[in-house]
């Protein structure tokens, strides 16, 4: 193939750099290799812009299927809740898209939103979902927690602000703009821990923390006009008085927001130490879902089989939920009747929590290879470290999030010893996750007695001297209980810290029997303040001594 280049070009790129004509020809190539390159996405963009995306703004319809493969990338198990909501967010933001792009031909005056109620444990992937939509949808997404807010004219935030804040997340040079971004694409507001403002039995009247934070959300929900700014600022109210002064009567509907499309989104864990969702549901199927009121049973016949009762706690009865059981657990009957999607989240297991770190595309390994990459140092994750951390943080029942806190916890003092050092790998083993101060010390060629020792003293600015004995029992009783040698002589010396208020000087020696007797350094501080206090009493100038 033959190419042709333009001379006169090629010679002025020559004698720019000071390089020769077959070097800029090649520089002149590559020049419009990228040129074109950048053409070609530019003619992309404006190609998309004629389909789904008219606007340019990279939001565009997506199907049900889409969605939930998206979530599938980030959230492991949870499909029945995954599917829900990606059928949730779907149709309404289709039905949104649609509506805008068809003003006059509207079939349906006022749509059905599909808002959704979700219950299940905390830390199993509720909130993560509706984070990881906020990305893939390219629409301001809110996520909040119920007990910062109230109902309107009571201290502390209402129901109201969810709105404006929304607002503050969308595009736009200003609050105007902003407010118009969500008024044409819609939003998401998701209501965290929305058990936590349902109506308790023994409440009598008007609740205004719960009842009435449920009515103003109730509001929201069927579609109000809100305020774009906070109509009890200085500013706005100022404002206000001037455009009455100006005859302007009503309100003024260009600083108002219709809630029409944003998508309610209500999540909680639904738990009680008393008459939780999930009780309120085995109870109601225990027995034919034949349950009063009152909580009496109704009895209209007999079921043979009775489930095992060893297997209801690990029974999700959440899944079986319907709206009788929401609205007896303390939701508003109107609350629950315009959410018409209401789903589950389960319990995660171990193997859940497994798949969580190892097959999610921004899986907590991956984050922590990237932290010590920062520092070049390549971090190495085996199986049975995986396998010893999840079931770890399944043992502490707060879902997914127990891995950060169980991670942090083993790799903590690395992350500070590591970066800057010689040290260029670290491979995480089970032995290193069991007991990471002792690995980390023998990396550094480190004593635990000195280390604990350097750390005493400069916490507290007394020299201890550990006896060979001493030394000798710790380590021995920390390979009895399979202890780290560090945890157990902190372990020993937990009352030790007394010694900073007992004005010690000089080394203090450590022995065997001080570490084998638990309340040795208590019994020491509690004779020296004994004897500090007589001193007192007996001191010159004494109310004893001046015959006061």
């Amino acid at each position: 193939m033959k190419v042709t280049l333009p001379k006169d070009i090629i010679e002025k790129i020559a004698r720019d750099r000071n390089i020769s004509e077959e070097e800029a020809a090649k520089v002149f190539l590559d020049a419009q290799d990228k040129a074109n390159e950048v053409f070609n996405q530019e003619l992309g963009r404006a190609y998309e812009k004629t389909g789904d995306d008219p606007d340019g703004t990279g939001i565009r319809r997506f199907t049900p299927r889409e969605i939930k493969e998206h979530l599938d990338k980030y959230v492991i198990g949870q499909e029945e809740y995954k599917k829900r909501l990606s059928i949730a967010v779907a149709f309404h933001f289709a039905t949104v898209m649609y509506l805008q792009g068809h003003p006059e031909d509207r079939k349906v005056k006022r749509f059905r939103k599909k808002n959704t109620i979700t219950a299940g444990p905390t830390g199993s992937g509720k909130t993560y979902c509706v984070e990881v939509l906020g990305d893939l949808l390219k629409i301001p997404v809110l996520t909040v927690d119920a007990t910062d807010y109230t109902e309107a004219g009571y201290v502390g935030k209402n129901a109201d602000e969810m709105i404006r804040e929304l607002i503050d997340m969308a595009p736009g040079t200003n609050r105007r703009e902003q407010a118009e971004f969500v008024s044409r694409y819609g939003g998401m507001i998701f209501i965290d821990e929305i058990d936590k403002k349902a109506k308790e039995g023994q409440v009598i009247g008007h609740d205004i923390s719960r009842e009435g934070f449920q009515r103003a959300v109730l509001k929201l929900i069927e579609r109000k006009l809100v305020p774009i700014e906070n109509p009890y600022s200085p500013s706005v109210q100022i404002q206000e008085l001037m455009n009455r002064n100006r005859e302007n009567k009503g309100k003024n509907l260009e600083s108002m927001i219709s809630t029409e499309n944003i998508l309610f989104l209500l999540g909680g864990s639904f738990e009680r130490t008393s008459n939780s969702l999930n009780s309120i549901v085995e109870k109601r199927l225990a027995h034919g879902g034949n349950v009063a009121e009152d909580d009496t049973f109704v009895i209209k016949g007999f079921s043979a089989e009775r489930e095992d009762p060893s297997r209801r706690q690990m029974h999700n009865y959440y899944k079986q939920a319907d709206a009788n059981d929401f609205i007896k657990f303390g939701l508003l009957p109107e609350i629950v009747g315009r959410s018409p999607i209401r789903t589950f989240v389960n319990p995660l297991s171990k193997s859940n929590l497994i798949r969580i770190m190892t097959d999610t595309e921004d899986s907590i390994l991956t984050q922590y290879k990237l932290e010590f990459d920062l520092f070049e140092v390549d971090i190495e994750f085996t199986a049975n470290a995986i396998d010893f951390v999840a079931e770890r943080a399944e043992n502490m029942k707060t879902g997914a999030r127990a891995l950060v806190s169980v991670w942090e916890d083993i790799l903590t003092d690395f992350q500070f010893e590591l970066p800057g050092s010689q040290f260029e790998k670290l491979v995480v083993n089970r032995r290193l996750c069991e007991k990471p101060t002792d690995v980390l010390l023998e990396m550094l060629e480190r004593s635990p007695f000195l280390d604990y020792i350097n750390t005493f003293r400069q916490e507290h600015g007394i020299e201890l001297d550990i006896t060979t004995e001493a030394r000798e029992y710790v380590t021995e009783y920390a390979r009895q209980t399979n202890m780290q040698v560090s945890q157990t002589l902190k372990n020993k010396m937990f009352g030790a810290t007394a010694l900073g208020f007992m004005n010690i000087k000089g080394p203090f020696q450590i022995t065997r029997a001080m570490l084998e007797d638990e309340k040795y350094f208590d019994t020491l501080f509690t004779e020296w303040y004994r004897k500090d206090s007589l001193k007192q009493q007996v001191q010159p100038g004494s109310s004893e001594n001046s015959g006061a």
